[in-house]
Parts: C-alpha cells; sequence; structure tokens
C-alpha cells in the first residue's frame, strides 16, 4: 500500500485524521467560540494545545487570525502583530481579492495607520506611531468589533505564546485593553494559549493584574488510553494491513507514558520500519531515539542552575519510588529540606514536574527520565 510516510504522526501540528480525541476539550471550546467567551488553554509543553485549537477552527471553517508572540521584542511588535492579525481577517471576510481590499483600506484609513499587501497577506507600517501601542490595540479593536457587527460577522483571535506578554515592560496597558474588547464583545473571539504554565497563571489568576478571571479555561491532561489505542492501531493497519499486538500498543504507551509529542515522534520512527513493529522494535526504537537526543537533552539541563539540574536528575532516578520532597529522598540525594523545596519549585514553575492527581511530582518529560535511568 503506497502511503506518505510522514503523513499520519506530525511531530508539529496534529490536524485533520491526525488529531486524536480531546472531544471534552474540543466540546467546551466550541461552546465557547459560538458564545464568544474568552478562553484559556493550558497545559504542559507540547500537549497539543495548538493543535487542539486549529483543529477546532478548521473544523468550524471560522475565519480567524493565529498570533504567534514568542518572537516579540515589546509592546509596539506586539500592537504590529495584533493589526497585521486584524487585517488578516477582515480581509479573509470578502469573497474577491477586489472587495477585501477596498475593506482593508477603509478600516485602517481613520486609524492613520499605513499597510501594504505581501502575499495576499497585509503588513502593517508603523514607523512614527503617533499613540501608545495600547491606545492603538484598543481603537483598532472596537472598530474591528463595531465592524464585524455591522457585518453580522465572527472572527476569532488566537494568541499563541501568549506568556511572552507578560515578560515585556508596559505590558499591562495592552493587557487592559485585549481585557476590555474580550469582556465586551460578541464578535470578536478570544482565545489564549502559550508554553508556560506559570506565567500565565499569573497572568490570569493574580487579581491585581488586567486579566484576572477573564478566561473560561481548559486544562490538558495526556490522552486516555482507551483513546489512543484504536487511533494508533488504525494508523499501523492502514501501512501493513495487520494490527499490532497488544503487547506492541502497551509498549508504545507505556515507554511514552502517553505524552502527545513523544507518542508521535516513536509512531512516526515506527512508520518507517520494514515490518510491523513488535516490542522488540519498539524498545530498540525509543533507545535509538534516546541515544540520539542524549546531548540535547543535557544541554539544556545545563541552562539550569546547579541545584535544580541535581534535583531534576535525582528525580528521573529516584522519584518513581520515593518522593521528592522525603526524607529518604533527601538523605539519599544529600540536599537540605530548603534546597530541595526551593528546587522542586522552580523545576515545576519552570514545566519539568507537575502535580498529578495524588500530589505527587512526577517529571512532566518522559525522556529526561529515560535517559538517566538507562544510558
Amino acid at each position: 500500500m503506497a502511503l506518505e510516510n510522514n503523513v499520519f504522526f506530525p511531530q508539529g501540528l496534529a490536524l485533520g485524521e491526525n488529531f486524536c480525541n480531546r472531544a471534552t476539550e474540543r466540546s467546551v471550546l466550541i461552546e465557547n467560540i459560538n458564545s464568544a467567551r474568552p478562553t484559556l488553554v493550558m497545559s504542559p509543553r507540547r500537549y497539543g494545545k495548538t493543535s487542539l485549537v486549529r483543529h477546532v477552527l478548521d473544523n468550524l471553517k471560522f475565519p480567524f487570525s493565529h498570533l504567534d508572540l514568542f518572537s516579540e521584542l515589546n509592546e509596539l511588535e506586539v500592537q504590529n502583530t495584533i493589526l497585521n492579525a486584524v487585517g488578516d481577517a477582515l480581509y479573509s471576510l470578502e469573497s474577491t481579492p477586489k472587495k477585501a481590499l477596498k475593506s482593508v483600506t477603509e478600516f485602517f484609513a481613520d486609524l492613520t495607520v499605513s499597510f501594504k499587501f505581501i502575499n495576499a497577506q497585509v503588513s502593517i507600517d508603523f514607523a512614527k506611531p503617533k499613540k501608545t501601542p495600547a491606545k492603538t490595540i484598543l481603537e483598532t479593536l472596537k472598530k474591528l468589533d463595531d465592524t464585524l457587527k455591522s457585518k453580522k460577522k465572527k472572527i476569532v483571535l488566537f494568541f499563541d505564546e501568549f506568556q511572552r506578554l507578560s515578560q515585556i515592560a508596559e505590558s499591562a496597558a495592552i493587557e487592559g485593553a485585549l481585557r476590555h474588547i474580550a469582556q465586551e464583545s460578541k464578535h470578536i473571539v478570544f482565545i489564549f494559549s502559550g508554553s508556560h504554565r506559570n506565567l500565565l497563571s499569573t497572568m490570569f489568576d493574580d487579581r491585581t493584574k488586567p486579566l484576572y478571571k477573564l478566561c473560561d479555561r481548559i486544562t490538558l491532561d495526556r490522552i486516555n488510553q482507551a483513546d489512543y489505542l484504536p487511533f494508533i492501531q488504525g494508523k499501523f493497519k492502514r501501512k501493513w494491513e495487520s494490527p499490532i499486538s497488544e503487547n506492541a500498543m502497551e509498549s508504545i504507551l507505556t515507554i511514552t507514558e502517553r505524552h502527545p509529542y513523544y507518542v508521535n515522534v516513536l509512531c512516526h520512527k515506527l512508520w518507517f520500519l520494514a515490518e510491523l513493529p513488535t516490542e522488540k522494535d519498539i524498545e530498540k526504537t525509543w533507545h535509538s531515539y534516546a541515544l540520539d537526543e542524549k546531548t540535547n537533552v543535557i544541554n539544556e539541563i545545563g541552562l539550569l542552575s546547579l541545584n535544580q539540574a541535581k534535583m531534576l536528575i535525582a528525580i528521573a532516578k529516584y522519584g518513581e519510588k520515593i518522593s521528592p520532597m522525603s526524607k529518604e529522598f533527601i538523605s539519599l540525594t544529600k540536599f537540605s529540606l530548603s534546597s530541595a523545596s526551593q528546587s522542586v519549585k522552580a523545576l515545576e514553575k519552570k514545566d519539568y514536574l507537575m502535580l498529578n492527581a495524588k500530589n505527587e511530582y512526577k517529571l512532566v518529560d518522559p525522556l529526561i527520565k529515560y535517559i538517566f535511568q538507562q544510558l
């Protein structure tokens, strides 16, 4: 059977038939979009937040703009990104390029904003801004809301890596402008997401912050095994025309701990095998991948403080059986109680650790655990 090797287990966005389950989260997000309720999507890194939002928007066929704030350096760049997104959204509402050009031109004319089209996308020029970024954003979004209301249309603004805004000076004024529109508009739907849960929690849970309690929250956990089994099995059957064994399936989900990114990584590599994968093939493939990634993992851990790096390695080695804050663990690893506590809290803030339902600290990344236990 001729199938493309890179189609079914993408390591980037998982969209269309590559998207697995998340039925409850999809239902909540769809309801929020339809009712224009602002939403914050939370999870550890690489759990599929962006894939979830994009999958829902693609299926709803809603006009939307995806704003990635990861590389923004200051409030002016954030302003430009938001206004570019507004221009793109307006452009997408029209049926022909001629109508779209007229609509965008008329919209920005009153705002004294110059722009140009590059490959059918709007590029805003702010060589000499006359107003503060927050005021420009507020006026633009107000006008966008009025425009959408008159057209009886709705668009979605999807802010990805939104925590970046909190790291920019004078961001509070922009957050205030976004709140003003988000809590009033029925035509602009706001979705926020990012890869740093601690910063996002501060932005939305601190009562002194402009975005306090603005959003409904969707928290992604790992996909249930019962949902993963038929999804993965179906993909492999399409290639080999035969199901892999239950033990092999169990091995895939155990070794990756159902972490969505690593499930896709491992299955993608297994896809290239000449024959239906066995348990031995799965273990060998994961081991080879871990060897390839070992240097990258060690370099990443090297960016932590000495105590944080030591704690992370210790939890990878012993944390499955001994609580990091127990006397036994502290005695074994030679930490003081205060140093252990500080390191654990720091690693939790940096998304290396998370508390499970039993209030136990667990490593988020199964690859780190495997490298320090097995290699």
